[in-house]
């Protein structure tokens, strides 16, 4: 076979440089309804300087999860048209991928004030102000794109801006107008006024069927649900099969474990997790604390260096609430320990514990990656609340009455 007979058909011109106009808009038309992988290629390879066929590559690149290539690609398109909404859209678009919030915003603002009706980026924007926390804006935004596709995808995303916002009766509302409504709302709407056992009966439901495309946030929600109520007995046997082929469920229930005091499971799971790209740096903090509140120093300190070394950010807030989940389950193993040998539960161990934490915060602070200005604030205070609760602890010891023998009652701290 000939080498011309393997080629696209609209190469052979392309390739003498002679490509006219009806053939490439044939290739983009054929690009565009197949939404294959190598008909986007095709059209690329072969006009690259029209402007569709970059937007197709940037969308495929997206799609694939290879957000270092799209952004290469974006970045070219916007030296040469720099107030290109398409682009602009599809630079949000990467930006919210990588969780960059704020930077997703500012270009969607750009977009919108360009093309104010863009149902895309009003959904888009809808998403990273909820993520940022501003339900009453994501709700505005939300409504607008429901107006221009009035389908289950925005209502879906309107429900979730409202529960946000502490509304569950409008939450309400916008469910009855969804065709088919997933378990995952109703038992969100359900759970917002109240009605936790109706919520997680539903919940149970969906997490029985594990090849539901919403199964990792409905372990997720029931996972919340459950330490919610505290209702251990259950959560024990929901998080029991949780395994790496769900890292983002496995992610929660390390977090789930720190509170529950199950550190030598937490550390178990999280060895494996580490090796999921992705969910690298969250494994590895839940690892350190689980360490830490064993008293096993050497594995701490090798999940810290790790942690330092990988480039996947973490949140000062996600570092608190793994510190400080990992704090109360050990204060309920200590507290169990000691009631139940008749001694005192003030033991001194709850300083030692805030000692460890306050000692990784200060090395963070003078790591040799110099923390932004944002994160040393947020590292701050958190070794300003581990001195201030030290010290707190130092006195209540040093008030506290002679040990406790088996019989008796202790006052809550």
């Amino acid at each position: 076979m000939s080498n011309q007979a393997t080629k696209h058909p609209a190469t052979t011109r392309a390739n003498r440089g002679s490509l006219d106009r009806e053939a490439a808009a044939r290739l983009l038309r054929d690009a565009r309804s197949k939404d294959a992988d190598d008909a986007v290629e095709w059209a690329y390879l072969t006009i690259p300087e029209c402007l569709g066929a970059r937007r197709l590559k940037i969308r495929m690149l997206l799609r694939q999860g290879n957000l270092e290539a799209a952004d290469a690609l974006i970045a070219q398109g916007l030296l040469q048209q720099p107030t290109n909404a398409s682009l602009s859209y599809l630079r949000a678009r990467s930006l919210f991928a990588q969780g960059k919030l704020e930077p997703a915003g500012r270009e969607l603002r750009l977009v919108l004030a360009q093309r104010p009706r863009h149902r895309g980026a009003l959904e888009l924007a809808g998403r990273v102000a909820r993520g940022l926390g501003d339900a009453r804006r994501a709700v505005a935004l939300l409504e607008r794109a429901e107006r221009r596709r009035p389908d289950d995808q925005i209502r879906s995303l309107l429900v979730e801006a409202w529960l946000d916002g502490g509304r569950p009766n409008m939450a309400r509302k916008v469910l009855r107008r969804m065709a088919a409504p997933t378990a995952l709302l109703r038992a969100g709407v359900f759970r917002s006024a109240g009605r936790l056992l109706e919520a997680r009966e539903l919940l149970e439901q969906a997490a029985a069927d594990p090849t539901a495309a919403d199964h990792t946030d409905v372990m997720t929600q029931l996972i919340d649900l459950l330490e919610r109520t505290s209702d251990l007995q259950r959560l024990r046997r929901v998080l029991e099969p949780v395994d790496t082929d769900r890292p983002a469920v496995l992610a929660r229930a390390g977090m789930a474990w720190l509170a529950m005091g199950a550190f030598h499971t937490a550390a178990v799971h999280m060895s494996k997790l580490a090796r999921v790209r992705g969910f690298r740096a969250q494994a590895l903090l839940v690892l350190m604390v689980a360490a830490a509140m064993v008293n096993r120093t050497r594995l701490a300190d090798r999940a810290l260096e790790r942690l330092r070394r990988i480039a996947e950010p973490i949140s000062p807030r996600t570092v608190a609430e793994a510190w400080g989940r990992g704090l109360l389950g050990r204060l309920l193993l200590d507290q169990c320990s000691a009631r139940k040998a008749g001694a005192d539960p003030h033991t001194g161990r709850l300083r030692q514990l805030l000692q460890d934490a306050s000692g990784v915060f200060e090395g963070a602070l003078a790591s040799e990656g110099s923390p932004s200005k944002r994160q040393r604030r947020h590292l701050q205070r958190h070794l300003a609340v581990c001195r201030q609760v030290s010290a707190q602890a130092e006195d209540e010891v040093a008030d506290s009455p002679a040990p406790y023998s088996a019989g008796e009652t202790r006052r809550a701290a």
